[in-house]
């Protein structure tokens, strides 16, 4: 809330005092995204990706436990996340462009609703996610040149449409890539404060693409490795909804 407050001061005091000249000048978003965009592999690259299949180890080290997980996207809005922990079972995500459900052995399946559905419907944008498209934003403003994990970063400040959902996002100022994310996952649970660095950049393809995610929840802390990437190769029925989903649906 402070940091408001000091933008308010700011704005108040501009009127009467100079800024200061060695005040520096920080880049548009627009041009942030850009510089991201060349990094991992450029426009023309990415926008020959129609899917995507990622295979990754999960580690939670506050609850001893590690799981194997299958990520698959596809456009225009198509998600599947499936992990397998063991002593637990299958635990599946998915959003088929329409529907948004979940199923895992402890509580069966369920459909995703309200603020958490419009959460999945925007995460599950393909082309628009990968591109940063500007319509997937009412808002994208560069808010600072911070320090984040060890290194120099821009923090942009990025509000969804037509969700209006919040996200601070750090790009690497030396090397344009993304290396962090601070952001509010909509949950069963209700709002859930989410911060995420990433790292260990490989290349896949033309595509360089994080290899390591840390994301922090309350207490716990979540340690995402990727260990393959496939594009183009994700079979269409692969988001099929079940058919224990499919009986929840009120015709």
């Amino acid at each position: 809330m402070d940091s408001l407050i000091r933008a308010a001061v700011v704005a108040t005091l501009a009127g009467t005092v100079a800024a200061p000249a060695f005040a520096q000048q920080l880049p548009a978003a627009s041009a942030v995204i850009d510089k991201y965009l060349v990094a991992v592999g450029g426009k023309d690259a990415l926008t020959k990706i129609s899917s995507l299949h990622q295979t990754a180890t999960m580690d939670i080290p506050t609850m001893g436990l590690s799981a194997t997980m299958e990520m698959y996207r596809a456009a225009p809005n198509l998600m599947l996340i499936k992990q397998n922990v063991p002593g637990v079972g299958e635990i599946v995500q998915g959003f088929d462009g329409t529907v948004g459900w979940s199923t895992n052995p402890m509580q069966g399946p369920r459909l995703q609703v309200g603020k958490e559905l419009e959460q999945l419907n925007e995460q599950a944008r393909f082309m628009d996610n990968m591109l940063y498209s500007p319509n997937r934003f009412s808002v994208m403003e560069t808010v600072g040149l911070v320090d984040f994990n060890g290194e120099k970063a821009y923090k942009l400040r990025l509000v969804s449409v037509p969700g209006g959902f919040e996200t601070f996002e750090y790009f690497s100022a030396a090397t344009g890539l993304q290396i962090g994310t601070e952001t509010t996952q909509e949950s069963e649970m209700g709002a859930v404060n989410i911060a995420i660095t990433q790292g260990d950049y490989a290349k896949f393809g033309d595509i360089m693409l994080a290899t390591k995610t840390e994301m922090k929840m309350g207490a716990n802390q979540i340690v995402t490795r990727i260990t393959d990437v496939k594009f183009n190769s994700v079979p269409p029925d692969i988001f099929e909804l079940p058919a224990q989903v499919k009986a929840l649906i009120k015709p």
